[in-house]
């Protein structure tokens, strides 16, 4: 994936940098032939590693923005020629498709090449620019974007490997997933499934617990699976801030947070926004296992979650745990 180390950010620099403007109600899109990048490159590099917090995605064999692109790495010289391609094939009317441009860049760093695509609106003048015989001078660029945080409509970040290629993607048109219209110009599927994602999240609440089930109450700890399933239910778009904050509420500080990104991470799920697959959630009455801190060891099958009940005394802190049978045989 096109993850970077701070090194490699640090190292981050623009090998070719042009963009095309592309805009609802004109039939066609404003193509240049340069465009200077001036002192804003630091501005533009901004905006690429904003991208490496999006979801990933893989392209389709098929796709005709891999092909692109695969072209450019091939014979940089058709840089030009090809980013006119990918913003003809950008530019649609579709009656919502708002004034902006959309941004092609190569950049480099140490020995690994990467290659960028920002849709970027400007109607409130996060960038303005003199054109003049197809070629663009940026005049100014808003640093930050702060009074139109979403004027970075879309973007993708691709890294190039074998005959495929790996993307982080960013659409805030869509953000637990991508729109079809940019799904379609990227030509991408997602690299995880919602049910892979959804069992991640699961993990993640169930390791968080665990390992700082010391500081939580027990409404908590012996309530995992249903509070993970309940706040899906209310939530149904997965974003790890929000998700955590309503399954932890005023328990979860930083730490916890830290351990919940951290086990997000070795999952591939670092930074993934996705729609719960509904199926894929704990299933209330599914079997459960509880451990409590004398080590005693409680299985609870399917079925007979009714037969346990946990109490727990306010002032003690002590949890009582009655589970009601006709018979108990020593194993």
């Amino acid at each position: 994936m096109p993850t970077l180390t701070d090194a490699e950010r640090e190292g981050l620099r623009v090998e070719n940098f042009i963009f095309h403007a592309v805009h609802h109600g004109v039939p066609d899109s404003g193509l240049f032939n340069e465009v200077a990048i001036g002192g804003y490159e630091p501005f533009f590099l901004g905006r690429v590693i904003e991208t490496l917090k999006g979801n990933r995605y893989e392209f389709e064999p098929t796709s005709r923005t891999k092909a692109s692109l695969q072209s450019i790495e091939a014979k940089p010289s058709d840089f030009v020629e090809t980013s006119k391609d990918l913003a003809r094939r950008f530019h649609k009317d579709d009656g919502r498709f708002k004034r902006g441009v959309l941004i092609v860049t190569t950049l480099k760093t140490g020995t690994r090449r990467l290659h960028s695509l920002i849709k970027l609106d400007y109607e409130d003048e996060v960038i303005t620019f003199d054109d003049k015989d197809a070629k663009a001078t940026l005049k100014a660029v808003m640093r930050p974007l702060g009074r139109s945080p979403k004027a970075l409509q879309k973007s993708a970040l691709v890294e190039l490997a074998g005959g495929g290629g790996s993307l982080m993607v960013v659409d805030h048109g869509k953000r637990s997933g991508i729109t079809d219209f940019f799904g379609d110009f990227l030509g991408v599927r997602r690299l995880l499934g919602a049910p892979e994602m959804t069992s991640a999240v699961t993990k993640a609440v169930i390791r968080t617990i665990q390992q700082h089930s010391e500081d939580l109450p027990v409404e908590i700890t012996s309530r995992a699976k249903p509070l993970i399933a309940e706040t899906a239910a209310k939530q149904p778009d997965f974003e790890s801030p929000k998700f955590f904050a309503a399954v932890f509420g005023t328990h979860g500080t930083a730490a916890m947070q830290a351990t919940f990104e951290a086990a997000l991470e070795q999952q591939g799920m670092a930074g993934e926004a996705f729609t719960f697959d509904k199926a894929s959630l704990p299933n209330d009455g599914g079997a459960r296992r509880y451990v409590t801190k004398e080590r005693v060891t409680i299985n609870v099958p399917e079925g007979a979650h009714d037969t346990v009940s946990i109490e727990t005394n306010k002032k003690t802190g002590v949890s009582t745990v009655t589970i009601r049978s006709k018979q108990v045989i020593e194993r």
